[in-house]
């Protein structure tokens, strides 16, 4: 995919995915419905795969990539689920999940030393602006903030880690590929937790239909999301998370009518300014060293802000 192409994708996928998934749990409880999602989302993946025959790691790789594609996937939304299930709020799990190119750099900073130069915080600073301006309003609305923040906040850290790791020892694998390792890895989670907890599935058709767009959505988002991260690294990709909840803002309004307030254009306006400095970050950073081949072998809304 076009190399300018592929952040904007990234973002209306991720954006669409989110008034959808709030849709669909008027229908389904969250440990069913994600569940239900990775098990599509791994048919869906393997097809793919096996369609366009994409070679698949091995070895050490393939663990690395199992750990990646499970943080991504498996700890980023079971933990926001969990939360989100005892007492989180829909607005306050999409802004921490939004805090991505924060923790992203955080993380770079504490494992792998990585120094930010002037453009970089200067993104950071806009992308913290254009989230909390886009999710402001929901949280004062609801404020409520249950015991399961602390795995939101894991959740967060998950998607974090998980693109490091691809970042520094997974530049190899096709993000098909991650993407369908990762759901696979997550399904044994996630069921446990659904056979553990209540669960109930009404109008089996708008909610099948529902979870079925939802699927494509947010599967086809993760995939672009592991290929920008293949592309630019993890702390570059991050930034996208500066504009995705204004755009699921909008999303929103289309789908399901949410009124829009001055605050979603400083939201836009925020995340488009971190993502202009985050490239200019990437200009003025050195080169960075070609990614290690792989071992020899044959052969990645939440409820969102409302």
């Amino acid at each position: 995919m076009n190399q300018r192409l592929l952040p904007t994708v990234t973002v209306l996928l991720y954006a669409i995915s989110y008034p959808l998934g709030a849709l669909t749990l008027d229908h389904v409880t969250p440990f069913l419905l994600i569940l239900l999602r990775f098990v599509l989302s791994a048919a869906l993946m393997w097809a793919v795969v096996a369609v366009r025959r994409v070679p698949l790691p091995r070895g050490r790789v393939l663990a690395w990539a199992a750990v990646g594609g499970v943080l991504v996937q498996g700890v980023q939304f079971l933990g926001l689920y969990w939360g989100m299930a005892h007492g989180v709020s829909a607005g306050i799990a999409s802004l921490v999940i939004a805090m991505n190119p924060v923790a992203t750099a955080v993380l770079a900073r504490l494992l792998l030393r990585r120094r930010e130069n002037r453009w970089s915080l200067l993104a950071l600073a806009c992308g913290a602006v254009g989230v909390i301006a886009a999710c402001l309003p929901r949280l004062l609305a609801d404020p409520t903030v249950g015991p399961g923040l602390i795995t939101v906040l894991i959740a967060l850290g998950g998607l974090s880690a998980g693109s490091l790791l691809q970042e520094r020892k997974l530049r190899t694998v096709d993000p098909f590929a991650f993407t369908a390792i990762g759901v696979t890895g997550s399904v044994p989670a996630a069921g446990a937790l659904a056979l553990t907890t209540p669960q109930h599935f009404s109008d089996p058709a708008p909610a099948l239909g529902l979870l079925l767009l939802l699927v494509l959505a947010s599967a086809l988002a993760l995939v672009c999301y592991a290929a920008c991260v293949r592309r630019t690294g993890a702390r570059g990709a991050s930034v996208l998370f500066a504009l995705i909840p204004s755009v699921a803002v909008v999303a929103a309004w289309l789908v399901q009518g949410t009124p829009l307030d001055i605050t979603t254009a400083i939201g836009l306006t925020g995340g488009a300014l971190a993502c202009v400095a985050q490239t200019r970050a990437a200009r003025s950073a050195p080169a960075s060293p070609t990614p290690a081949a792989p071992e020899p072998s044959p052969s990645l809304v939440p409820h969102a802000c409302r």
